[in-house]
């Protein structure tokens, strides 16, 4: 009995599922719906753009060159504002050497030339008398040297020899005085009151820049540099304003010239930009620019017509957008970039007047999915 028992709990088990088995209700198959994705939309215009490109560069100077002696002598003056970071105008003088033997030498010029003179009018009389006296008492052709045109000839070289020596002491005295040849600043200094300077240009006494033009070299790649391309780019302008400066003030530079040649360790071009006056300060810019200002720019491009401009973020990838069609589902659609930054994106082609580009994120994407625009 002990035996059985547990057969037949095992029997009578297995009997009850098999009437489960047999006789289970059948589940209902419903689909799970999908949720509609609600979007917000913008609705393309073509319209007109400047295109620009951004870059960085340095302010230098379009002239700057050294200061050198003509003459060698002992400096006996400086002007005041022959040190590092003074102003000066054209013609001052800023330093004058010890013009002594160079004043002993024009008189010593002069009294050359005088003497000179003299024997030249000794050699005229003496021709002309030469001449009367042939005239007078010779026959046939007289030779030069009895007419003294030899010596006539030496008299008036020996005038002109004198007169280049009294102008060559003349130059020599007047460049004892070194003048500065535009209006400019101070760079630096190499010599001083007392020191003796020789005329090497080797050896310059200061260095000086111009101040009334600079000139700002900014890198662009090529592709930045077709966006330049234009037969007026003599009338584009370029707007710098100081780098890593807060609520800095703006100049406005012109488009001097794009460089001929690719950088071949960068393989970059030079876009140079000139800016008149900008180290003197004005009422529009009381605090000027200096020598080696870091500044970014922006430069003025090509103008384009019927381009469409999106907020960046409605970029998906690198050349595509999703369109809302006008049955409000979803189709990829690849466009042409002619310009973008980290705002905006400007689409040249690809796209339509009227067009519904997609702005919000969208979690998952089918293709044709449908969607729910929610605001244009």
């Amino acid at each position: 009995m002990k035996t059985l028992l547990p057969i037949l709990i095992l029997l009578a088990a297995g009997g009850v599922t098999v009437l489960l088995v047999v006789f289970k209700p059948e589940a209902a198959e419903a689909a799970p719906e999908r949720p509609i994705t609600s979007v917000e939309v913008l609705t393309v215009v073509p319209e007109s753009v400047q295109l620009t490109v951004r870059s960085q560069g340095t302010v230098l100077p379009r002239t700057e060159s050294d200061l050198s002696a003509e003459v060698s002598g002992r400096i006996i003056e400086v002007a005041d504002s022959f040190r590092a970071g003074g102003s000066f105008r054209q013609g001052d003088v800023l330093v004058k050497i010890d013009p002594s033997d160079y004043e002993a030498a024009v008189a010593a010029s002069r009294a050359e030339l005088a003497n000179a003179e003299l024997a030249l009018a000794q050699e005229t009389a003496l021709a002309e008398q030469a001449a009367a006296d042939w005239a007078a008492l010779g026959q046939g052709e007289p030779s030069d040297l009895t007419l003294r045109k030899p010596q006539l000839a030496q008299a008036e070289a020996a005038v002109e020899s004198a007169r280049a020596n009294l102008k060559r002491a003349e130059r020599d005295l007047a460049r004892t005085e070194l003048a500065a040849p535009f209006d400019g600043r101070v760079l630096s200094t190499s010599a001083d009151l007392g020191q003796f300077i020789s005329a090497a240009p080797a050896t310059p006494v200061a260095r000086i820049f111009a101040t009334d033009r600079a000139e700002v070299r900014l890198p662009v790649t090529a592709r930045e540099a077709e966006r330049l391309e234009t037969r007026d780019r003599r009338r584009r302008y370029i707007t710098l304003e100081k780098a890593n400066t807060p609520d800095s003030p703006t100049w406005t530079a012109h488009f001097a010239r794009l460089e001929a040649t690719i950088d071949p360790e960068t393989r970059l071009l030079y876009v140079v930009a000139a800016l008149d006056a900008p180290f003197k300060p004005t009422a529009e810019h009381p605090e000027p620019l200096r020598r080696g200002q870091f500044v970014n720019a922006v430069i003025e491009g090509r103008a384009l017509s019927d381009t469409f401009v999106l907020p960046r973020y409605a970029l998906r990838g690198s050349d595509t957008v999703y369109v809302a069609t006008p049955q409000d589902t979803l189709e990829t659609r690849r466009v042409e970039i002619a310009q973008s930054d980290a705002e905006q994106v400007i689409i040249s082609g690809g796209l339509e007047p009227g067009d519904r580009i997609v702005l919000s994120p969208i979690a998952y994407y089918v293709e044709n999915m449908p969607v729910e625009v929610l605001e244009e």
